[in-house]
């Protein structure tokens, strides 16, 4: 039985736009809604690159995702209709990333 697994997503911000200099974690989560501050959102270690981020847990995003997706699938009737195109889901979950 195979499975898929979402990697997460990391998120940095800096001071400025003509800035060097990396937010520290509690600065980052002064952007981040209250709704997802250390639930879906926490700042940890990314692998490969020093300094605190943002990570959106993929359990949490997968979730949010899945019912997103539902509730759009949703036709007048309240039946499931045709899941979106894997564009659409694209669009969907960049715009779910933004909105954190």
């Amino acid at each position: 039985h195979a499975s898929i697994h979402p990697c997460p997503v990391y998120l940095i911000g800096y001071a400025s736009s003509d800035s060097s200099q990396p937010l520290t974690g509690d600065e980052m989560f002064q952007d981040v809604m209250s709704d997802y501050a250390n639930r879906t959102v926490t700042i940890d270690p990314h692998p490969h690159v020093s300094g605190p981020h943002a990570s959106i847990h993929p359990c949490q995003h997968g979730a949010v995702m899945k019912t997103i997706v539902r509730n759009l699938s949703k036709t007048a009737e309240g039946d499931e209709g045709k899941p979106p195109s894997v564009e659409m889901y694209l669009f969907i979950f960049l715009k779910f990333v933004s909105s954190i």
